[in-house]
């Protein structure tokens, strides 16, 4: 068995490309899917580079041929990166929307070509970091390909939120995703909270009660995230409001990490119809939790039956297909509202 080796160097974008051009470099190795990040993505790669941001290293097979001194490289991990900044130096796409804060925020819909020397020439001098592997056989390459992409979790958007985003209304979604409820409640499991789902469904929840109505999907959330970034008043009476209602769910469905009812999209149905039906915590008390508790698991019977019909065949329509829509929620709430009563 060869020796092998792993060496770690950098290589700046120009030298890169001249070994491409060349023929020593190699960006797309029999086991390499095609260029497939969309054009933001490309953009923003550049914007990255620009800013400096780090970026992870390269991954290359080193070959030296026995007969004639020759070295090659085939990249493992990174040919998407390459491949932007080669289509970019190329004229291939112009640069898109660019971070708030990114200090080439002036270049937006510039070619290549377009940029300033200095720009161009931060591009050129872009050093990568590189990994060189040696002495590896082509099953091994494989392998090392295979390790590094099977099994990759993009960020989910609220993990990008998450990251991105700061200011009052972060604070308060954050803050209501670690109530003990999400999790003991089997609303969400660890996996879901980890992955930051209990902060946006405490988004759409704080939305929904900031409007006074559904909104239409999760496409709002970032609106709110700026709209409340500085000061977000509303959060006192809001937070109240959701723990009365999560206090009173649990007063009329004591089992309730049993029931259909422990769904995000349940507890969304019931917090929109217990807004609707209460207007204040005095007329939230006028809605008697036992008695309703009642007619909801009878509702719940009925939305199992094998043949249900009128209000329980709509809400499980409603309930199972595009259930974050807007007409959907509609439905859901009016639903439960009539058992409210």
């Amino acid at each position: 068995m060869a020796d092998t080796k792993v060496s770690l160097t950098t290589r700046d974008v120009a030298t890169l490309l001249q070994l491409e051009e060349s023929g020593q470099l190699k960006l797309q190795p029999e086991f390499q899917r095609e260029g497939v990040w969309p054009k933001a993505a490309k953009s923003y790669f550049i914007d990255s580079i620009l800013n400096g941001r780090p970026i992870p290293p390269i991954y290359m097979q080193r070959t030296t041929s026995v007969q004639t001194g020759r070295t090659e490289f085939a990249v493992i991990d990174g040919q998407q990166r390459i491949r932007a900044i080669k289509e970019f130096i190329a004229d291939g796409f112009v640069l898109g929307e660019l971070g708030e804060h990114s200090l080439a925020s002036g270049l937006k819909g510039k070619k290549f070509s377009a940029l300033p020397p200095e720009i161009k020439q931060r591009i050129w001098n872009f050093d990568f970091v590189v990994q060189e592997l040696s002495g590896y056989s082509a099953a091994d390459i494989r392998d090392i390909f295979v390790r590094f992409n099977k099994y990759v979790v993009r960020l989910s958007k609220q993990e990008l939120r998450h990251s991105q985003e700061k200011g009052k209304f972060k604070d308060f979604v954050e803050r209501i995703a670690k109530w003990p409820f999400w999790q003991s409640n089997r609303v969400f499991t660890p996996a879901q909270m980890a992955r930051m789902r209990s902060a946006e469904f405490a988004a759409e929840l704080a939305i929904l009660l900031i409007e006074g109505g559904p909104q239409n999907g999760k496409n709002a959330i970032d609106l709110y995230y700026h709209q409340y970034s500085d000061r977000f008043q509303e959060g006192a009476s809001v937070e109240d409001k959701l723990r009365l209602y999560v206090e009173w769910m649990g007063k009329a469905l004591p089992q309730f990490a049993q029931c259909r009812y422990r769904r995000s999209n349940e507890i969304y149905a019931l917090v929109g119809a217990l807004d609707i039906a209460s207007k204040s915590a005095t007329e939230l008390s006028k809605i008697n939790p036992a008695t309703t508790g009642k007619r909801l698991l009878e509702f719940e019977r009925q939305t199992r039956s094998k043949s249900p019909k009128g209000d329980a065949a709509r809400y499980i329509i409603a309930s199972s297909k595009h259930a974050d829509d807007l007409e959907p929620r509609k439905t859901r709430i009016e639903i439960l509202g009539k058992y409210l009563g």
